[in-house]
């Protein structure tokens, strides 16, 4: 395991967790809802500090022998220390050339910023991309420019350069053998959450159904990036119960430390964060 790339077995399947980088999000933009000070103080007693939230970028490819398939494409150029996914993902072994199948979770920046090169090419020359029905119609309303306006001409930008391989999903279902997609709205409209499952074994991408453990551990706390925050808490519920009932491994998109991996425990008002520190 190191800080740019961790594989690992899920039965049969290889895994492998790259990260794109870091970037640092002011408090309140994590934490909407709730009085900074308390925040701070949850914070500080998991010393950690209270100033701002690092937040790792992770994604993840699951290599099935006959095919490989990325989960999200990448921040790009989003901040000074983002970008880094395709050179990780090289100095692991992987040419982005040989990804066959891409799924976008949903379309914010952090998710599609690495779609297209500098020259307004697709990154993944030869995979198919699959993306909600919801989530492309959403972005290419005129309700995204008042609920997303900071993000919709960035979404489109990125989206059009990929129209010709897309797929729209409109239900949750198997993308390839042992991968499939899970409705979760809220967060963006049509934002999913990605089941990865060989031999018994299953891990959940949640990619941002929650962006911080401490989401988790107060479930009626929210960011300000939840478009529809009524169905991101009811998603977050329904994924986060499932995953503590089945104990299965989870990949928490934004969550500290990378690999971002672990699973979730059932608590009196929530859950919680179990990081893994040692993977099959």
């Amino acid at each position: 395991m190191n800080n740019t790339s961790t594989t690992f077995a899920l039965g049969e399947l290889r895994c492998l967790a790259v990260a794109d980088g870091t970037k640092n999000y002011p408090l309140k933009n994590f934490f909407a809802n709730v009085p900074l000070a308390q925040v701070e103080e949850a914070l500080r007693q998991r010393g950690q500090p209270v100033d701002v939230i690092t937040t790792p970028y992770t994604y993840l490819i699951v290599d099935a022998g006959t095919h490989r398939t990325l989960v999200d494409m990448g921040a790009g150029e989003l901040g000074p220390r983002t970008g880094r996914l395709v050179d990780n993902m090289r100095a692991a072994g992987i040419d982005p050339a040989s990804i066959d199948n891409v799924i976008i979770t949903h379309a914010h920046p952090d998710h599609i910023g690495g779609a297209l090169t500098d020259e307004g090419q697709p990154t993944y020359a030869n995979a198919q991309v699959y993306i909600h029905k919801d989530e492309w119609d959403f972005w290419h309303s005129g309700r995204a420019t008042t609920k997303a306006p900071h993000f919709v001409g960035f979404a489109r930008q990125q989206l059009a350069g990929l129209q010709e391989r897309i797929h729209l999903i409109d239900r949750g279902g198997e993308i390839s053998p042992g991968i499939s997609v899970l409705e979760a709205p809220g967060h963006t409209p049509g934002h999913m959450v990605v089941s990865v499952s060989s031999e018994g074994k299953r891990l959940l991408y949640t990619s941002d159904v929650v962006l911080h453990p401490l989401h988790l551990e107060h479930p009626e706390w929210s960011s300000v990036y939840d478009i529809l925050p009524e169905q991101a808490s009811i998603s977050k519920r329904r994924i986060y119960d499932l995953a503590a009932g089945e104990g299965v491994l989870v990949m928490g998109q934004h969550f500290a430390p990378f690999p971002s991996i672990g699973r979730v425990a059932k608590t009196h008002s929530g859950w919680r964060w179990q990081p893994v520190a040692m993977l099959p």
